[in-house]
């Protein structure tokens, strides 16, 4: 990699952590409630249960509850990180790498969310701002967001 490519590569961080799981659990509450700090808070109407938990405005866990629990178990879901960059370029970006993907947009807020699923079965949700060009009927579409390893 070169400096110019360093200087043009998009800024990314850390946006959230994706558990399925039934969120009745005290031991849910108690560690990242009690032992984190976090609080539960909004949470987009998707189209299936669940709960984020933030840390200040920004919510690290989103908790999908699937129905009915298939047993009290919690799984990873995804990994999801943030970049400044618009959607149609990370889209572009995606394509060129030749990855599977699927692409949804957020309910109310319009952001995009790219999944890729990696070999294995992790997912990684990649989120860029809110783009016009994406933003459908509204509904919400994605079999890899309610998918847990």
């Amino acid at each position: 990699m070169t400096a110019t490519d360093r200087i043009a590569a998009p800024q990314w961080r850390f946006d959230h952590l994706n558990l399925h799981g039934r969120a009745d659990g005290a031991a849910l509450a108690r560690l990242f409630g009690r032992v984190m700090g976090l609080q539960p808070g909004h949470r987009p109407p998707f189209p299936f249960p669940g709960q984020w938990w933030y840390r200040g405005d920004e919510a690290w866990l989103h908790l999908v509850q699937p129905a009915p629990a298939r047993d009290d178990s919690v799984r990873l879901g995804h990994i999801a990180f943030r970049t400044d960059e618009p959607a149609a370029a990370l889209l572009e970006r995606v394509r060129a790498a030749g990855l599977e993907h699927e692409v949804a947009v957020v309910p109310q807020q319009g952001e995009v969310q790219v999944f890729v699923p990696l070999p294995g079965g992790l997912v990684i949700e990649l989120d860029a701002p809110a783009d016009p060009a994406f933003a459908g009927d509204g509904g919400y579409r994605s079999a890899l967001a309610r998918r847990s390893v």
